[in-house]
């Protein structure tokens, strides 16, 4: 957040209000049987939140938020 702070507080809200709209590039479902309901969001080039949505309970979880890993973190 102190690094980056617009692209952490648009996140933040993207994930408030609409965690799982497709944005090309940046907020998208991971594929796989291993990331089964997780999602990757982009803050920045190295930077990165992966999340599993609940959309009964109206809830992100976050599982990982950092540099960006390889290969992505299962949740």
């Amino acid at each position: 957040m102190q690094r980056h702070p617009e692209n952490t507080l648009r996140c933040y809200e993207d994930l408030c209000t609409a965690p799982t709209t497709r944005q090309p590039g940046r907020v998208f479902p991971l594929k796989g049987k291993l990331y089964k309901g997780a999602w990757e969001y982009e803050v920045t080039k190295g930077d990165r939140v992966f999340y599993v949505p609940d959309e009964q309970q109206l809830k992100v979880v976050v599982y990982y938020a950092g540099k960006h890993p390889s290969p992505a973190p299962t949740p």
